[in-house]
Order: C-alpha cells, then sequence, then structure tokens
C-alpha cells in the first residue's frame, strides 16, 4: 500500500523547446525525477509523455501519478494540446496503475522480438483533454 511521504510535488522547468518540453519533478526542494512532453504535433493537438522517477524509495508513493496529472495540467490547459499519449512496457504494473489513476485507457498493444529473442509487449495508452476535464481534473484540483 503506498503512503505520501510529505511534501508537494511541483514541476519545475527545464528546457522548453518547440517540439519537447522537459520538467524536473521536485518533492519540496529534492529533485526525484524527470516527465516530459516529446513529440508535440501542434497541428493535432498531441504528445507523448515520458516520466522518469529516479530513485525506487519515491516508488508506490502517488509522486508519479501527482507529476503525471500536474503535466496533464499544462499540456491541456496551458499548451491547448487535446490528446496525450504513452507508451509503457506490459510488463511495468506500477507505472501502469500510476497512468490509469491520472485517467489513461489503454488503446493498443505492440508486440516485438528484442535482441535477445525474447518476445516484449507494450501498451500504448491514452487521454484527451476532454475525458481528463470530465473524469480525472476534479479529483486531483489540489495537484
Amino acid at each position: 500500500m503506498s503512503q505520501d511521504m510529505g511534501g508537494k510535488v511541483t514541476l519545475e522547468l527545464v528546457k522548453p523547446q518547440r517540439y519537447r518540453v522537459i520538467y524536473r519533478i521536485m518533492l519540496g526542494n529534492q529533485p526525484i525525477g524527470e516527465i516530459e512532453l516529446d513529440h508535440i504535433a501542434w497541428r493535432s493537438g498531441e504528445a507523448e509523455l515520458k516520466i522518469f522517477i529516479h530513485q525506487e524509495e519515491f516508488h508506490n508513493h502517488g509522486y508519479g501519478t501527482k507529476a503525471v496529472v500536474a503535466l496533464l495540467n499544462q499540456a491541456f490547459f496551458k499548451m491547448n494540446l487535446s490528446r496525450v499519449y504513452l507508451r509503457v512496457h506490459a510488463n511495468n504494473p506500477i507505472a501502469i496503475r500510476c497512468y490509469e489513476k491520472a485517467g489513461f485507457k489503454k488503446e493498443g498493444r505492440l508486440s516485438r522480438v528484442t535482441e535477445w529473442n525474447t518476445r516484449e509487449e507494450i501498451f500504448l495508452m491514452g487521454i484527451s483533454k476532454t475525458r481528463f476535464s470530465k473524469d480525472t481534473q476534479k479529483n486531483f484540483r489540489a495537484v
């Protein structure tokens, strides 16, 4: 069971570019990871979300979900994007749970053979501005 270790999760802009925006995930004054919007397609209003929490001690405490929701707020209401998508390994239930709590839904799957001749499955997940506004925003207003 996860528990909040205290401190507020905020995003600190690190590197804005036209097609990619990177934020540092801060827990109080401590950086705990990075989150970004990549492959920003301004014409279609879409971008790919990527997140990395550096140390395992910060996993399973809700910080990733809070960071994802904060980034979605930025993407949908400041950048006026209409959809955010991501790819996640099917064998990563912690990440999948994080994305589902933030409102993402599975939209498809990819299967490929790795260089070590093993099979790998990847889920494609996405969320629209409309869905985020209706279902998720009311649950995370304080983020």
